[in-house]
């Protein structure tokens, strides 16, 4: 890959000899590893050293560093190829090698999915009807209800991306610390909580409404109030 375009960059706290020799070592122009630095919050200025470069991104991609992977997490290459693609990270027919710059990309990866696996619960069919049965009985829906939700929600399940977007979003609920009411969060964990919110409201293609209705009013709530007045 060509080291063209290194030009018209801010000036870097590292050599741009040793960042160039890193460049060629990653297969990256400087804007390609700008970009990906970006999306860790990080840039080159931050950084003093191509060292400081390697230990925040962790080992190259080699057939090296891609056996050992392997061996370490028990996998033909194979079974990881096919993992990637299942995770839209590989295209078919495409290379691990040509597609990936650092292990550890990979390797959360093949985390995520052991995290899935040693999660995940087994149900038959009754078992399923039975707990969704009574997780809407508890909030209320009707058995009509109940049906209308349900035939929404088969098309959008069969999606094959619906239990890793569901599984995200567990995982990122799973990150807040118990409580009892919205008081007791900070400012970001309510911001994340909303974010949760409407990231559920996306993936099941519906929108949540509270009210309260009270004495023959009926009082939209928000999710906060909502919260508050559960508890």
């Amino acid at each position: 890959m060509s080291l063209s375009g290194t030009k018209g960059f801010a000036a870097t706290k590292i050599n741009q000899d040793e960042l160039n020799a890193y460049l060629s070592e990653v297969r990256m122009t400087q804007e390609e590893l700008e970009e990906y630095l970006s999306y860790y919050d990080l840039s080159l200025n931050e950084l003093k050293s191509a060292e400081e470069l390697r230990d925040a991104l962790g080992p190259t991609v080699t057939p090296e560093t891609i056996q050992n992977l392997l061996k370490q997490y028990e996998m033909t290459e194979a079974e990881l190829t096919e993992l990637l693609i299942e995770y839209d990270e590989l295209e078919e027919g495409d290379s691990i090698i040509d597609t990936f710059h650092f292990i550890y990309d990979i390797e959360d990866i093949i985390d995520l999915e052991m995290d899935y696996d040693e999660e995940e619960m087994e149900y038959d069919d009754e078992e399923i009807i039975d707990l969704m049965d009574r997780l809407f009985t508890e909030i209320g829906l009707t058995d009509e209800e109940l049906d209308r939700f349900m035939n929404h929600l088969l098309p959008i399940v069969e999606d094959p991306s619906f239990e890793t977007r569901l599984m995200a979003i567990s995982d990122r609920m799973d990150q807040l610390e118990y409580f009892e009411t919205i008081d007791e969060l900070s400012a970001e964990q309510v911001a994340e909580l909303l974010s949760i919110y409407n990231d559920l409201q996306s993936l099941l293609q519906i929108q949540f409404k509270f009210a309260l209705i009270q004495d023959g009013v009926t009082t939209n709530l928000s999710l906060e109030a909502y919260s508050n007045l559960r508890n």
